[in-house]
């Protein structure tokens, strides 16, 4: 992705024999036309994701043939002399595209996204893009974020780390071995990289199965895809070239081929990746290169499409991915056949152009070629200045705006306003309707996505840690409640502290990322998710038994994430069902009654950057149909049947929903912060209704 040969340079010698390694060309080729496709057809390729592991391969194969080269020729690694070439090779088209999607960003993009973009815009010019995704992972407000326009850059930030550190942990380990046998630079290689080989895939397998968010960007579990393609060049700077081994070439590196071919189909998105199935793409890739040389790849490699894609293949990567976010959003439809092609044409001339009349000139010229490492160091810092300075201005305005709404949402919630929020009652026989919050959105869409009180005191991400937060008063409370569940009941948290304090009432509140009280398996993305989950779930029902005080035990859960595993012979209705009965028979059993709350309506996915969009007080564009909002199986109202005069159901959907669709806007309110998670005022303008209709419910158990 980042390396060309010697002969894709403007102006070859001709006069010198040709070295270009055109076998690695055409592996580049196969590699980003497998993303781009994957990207624009993931259903016609579903392994196209692959090309990136190949990218990271050639990567290992060529820079570490290159600095041993270097370090067998002179004795030494210039590292300022090494990063000075990285330099003028990868920043002109990098901050070219992050300047070019920076702008179209401003332009094209409603606020509501500012904050993310900003933030992978920051990431990406400093080449830490891998792990501000890898954050994201892990970070379940974040679980919910669009792709942005700067993501693909991650790759790139894992292969920048790469050049940082491989010629380091040379230099260091050739001190450390200087006096021994292993000190040859050939030999100190393979010892590095055999170690970073074998301890880098076994950590890639395990974190793929704990952490696989983590796993497919952390630079940790990538190495050994880089480092394999390294050992490939170390046999390649010292095996002879035979007639035997050209048998073995040729016959190797088409197995190499047979097995890229197999990953694309063979891999999907539901494969557990990178894993011991990155082994598949990653070693096809190593045979190519490491047996590909005169084998009848390189007449492929030659033909001049393919040389060509190869050639530009750097730039097609970095202004493919952009078009493909912004469009969607610039036009307002998603992709279709028609603008998919367009997307690839026009990502061939863009990177053609800027390769030919932008990158290479600057490269070659005399000017670039002839400047110090220092003065490559400082005209890359005041470029990374400039392009930083980009991101943080959507930032910036992003914090004025939410700064200016701030201020009114909290003069609205103090104030005395009739029907905001919730109190509108849009379902309900007489609904309520404000003409003066026509035109209000509270908070703005581009702050909604962060509007949530959650409080990691009394909640549990990824262990199974039973937490707990008590609302309202320590002692002297009329009634004793404790609300459990998934982050379903935590976006309730406002409403519970609202009606604590309304009511008197000490509410016990505890809840784990998507795992709530069920004897249902599960479904969940690894072993340590579900340890987690069901570790939790045992230490809550030995919590409740512990309280057989409660004057009731409060449950919700998402309908839409994390759902049940369905045995043979069974529904998931069924399921459902039994797995919630199973679960509430444990509080019911030690004297506590249930009150399960229906789980409020999904929105669109879009619904935040709908309303960036739209001016003028009529929203109804981003509503969603009631059909589609309430179309999960919810099992609580059968559940709580089967559990008769020891378990209630609480319905709020007159609160969210006419007769025919859920609003995006209620009473002046952003509804939710996500598609499935509600803005924590919609949810505080809840409680007064939410509590009445607790309180209702434990008067008929005779509380």
């Amino acid at each position: 992705m980042s390396d060309q040969p010697a002969a894709t340079r403007r102006r070859p010698d001709a006069t010198r024999p040709d070295t270009t390694r055109w076998d690695i060309q055409g592996l580049r080729a196969f590699a980003v036309l497998a993303v781009v496709l994957y990207h624009l057809w993931p259903n016609r390729l579903p392994g196209g994701f692959v090309g990136v592991d190949v990218f990271f391969v050639i990567s290992g194969f060529l820079i570490t043939g290159h600095l041993l080269r270097e370090q067998t020729a002179t004795g030494r690694i210039a590292l300022g002399r090494f990063w000075s070439r990285r330099a003028k090779r990868l920043l002109p088209g990098a901050f070219l595209t992050l300047l070019a999607t920076g702008a179209a960003v401003l332009v094209l993009v409603p606020s509501t996204l500012w904050g993310q973009y900003g933030r992978e815009l920051i990431a990406s010019t400093i080449y830490v893009q891998n792990w501000q995704l890898a954050s994201d992972s892990v970070d379940y407000l974040a679980s919910d974020n669009q792709p942005s326009p700067f993501q693909h850059f991650w790759s790139l930030s894992v292969e920048e780390q790469f050049y940082i550190a491989l010629p380091i942990l040379l230099v260091l380990l050739a001190l450390v071995l200087r006096r021994t046998r292993w000190h040859a630079p050939v030999r100190t290689a393979r010892v590095l990289l055999g170690a970073v080989v074998v301890v880098s895939l076994v950590w890639c397998v395990v974190e793929t199965r704990t952490a696989p968010g983590i796993a497919y960007f952390s630079t940790a579990t990538r190495a050994w895809e880089f480092a394999l393609g390294g050992l490939a060049s170390t046999v390649t700077l010292a095996a002879p070239r035979t007639q035997v081994a050209r048998l073995v070439r040729t016959g190797g590196s088409w197995l190499g081929v047979a097995l890229l071919l197999a990953s694309l189909v063979v891999i999907t998105p539901a494969t557990a990746f990178p894993g011991i199935a990155a082994l598949l793409p990653v070693s096809g890739a190593t045979l190519v290169v490491l047996l590909g040389a005169r084998s009848g790849l390189d007449v492929l490699g030659r033909f001049a499409p393919v040389a060509f894609l190869g050639r530009i293949s750097y730039a097609v990567y970095l202004w493919h991915w952009p078009a493909v976010v912004l469009l969607p959003i610039a036009t307002g439809h998603p992709l279709g056949t028609r603008s998919k092609v367009a997307i690839l044409v026009a990502s061939l001339v863009i990177a053609a152009v800027t390769t030919l009349f932008v990158e290479e000139p600057l490269r070659f010229s005399t000017w670039v070629r002839a400047l110090r490492p220092r003065r490559v160091a400082l005209y890359g810092a005041l470029s990374t200045v400039l392009v930083v300075a980009l991101g943080a201005s959507t930032l910036g305005a992003l914090h004025v705006q939410q700064v200016q709404a701030a201020a009114f949402q909290k003069s609205l919630e103090t104030g005395d306003v009739d029907c905001f929020g919730a109190a509108a009652r849009i379902g309900s026989a007489h609904p309520c309707v404000n003409p003066k919050l026509a035109d209000v959105r509270v908070p703005t869409p581009a702050a909604a996505g962060k509007d949530d009180v959650n409080s990691y005191a009394c909640w549990s991400n990824t262990t199974a840690d039973f937490n707990v937060c008590s609302l309202g008063p320590k002692t002297g409370y009329t009634k004793h409640i404790a609300a459990i569940g998934d982050s379903h009941n935590n976006a309730l948290l406002s409403a519970y502290a609202a009606i604590a304090k309304q009511r008197n009432w000490r509410i016990d509140v505890a809840g784990h990322v998507g795992c709530y009280l069920t004897t249902a398996e599960q479904q969940a993305p690894s072993q340590a998710y579900t340890d987690s989950c069901d570790g939790w779930k045992r230490s809550a029902l030995t919590w409740i038994r512990q309280h057989p005080g409660l004057d009731a035990l409060v449950v919700t859960h998402a309908t839409t994430k994390s759902p049940v595993i369905v045995p043979d012979g069974s529904t998931n209705e069924d399921t459902v069902v039994r797995g919630l009965v199973g679960a509430w028979s444990a509080a019911t059993e030690a004297g506590v009654p249930v009150i399960a709350i229906r789980d409020n309506p999904v929105a669109r996915d879009d619904v935040l950057t709908c309303l960036g969009k739209m001016s003028g007080p009529t929203t109804d564009a981003c509503d969603s149909p009631r059909a589609d909002a309430l179309s999960s199986f919810d099992g609580s109202a059968e559940a709580a049947a089967t559990l008769s005069d020891r378990a209630r159901t609480i319905d709020l959907t007159d609160s969210y929903c006419t007769a025919t669709a859920c609003p995006a806007v209620i009473g002046g309110v952003v509804v939710h912060r996500d598609p499935t998670h509600l803005t924590a005022t919609f949810a505080t303008t809840l409680a007064p209704y939410l509590g009445a209709d607790i309180a209702k419910a434990l008067g008929s158990f005779g509380a």
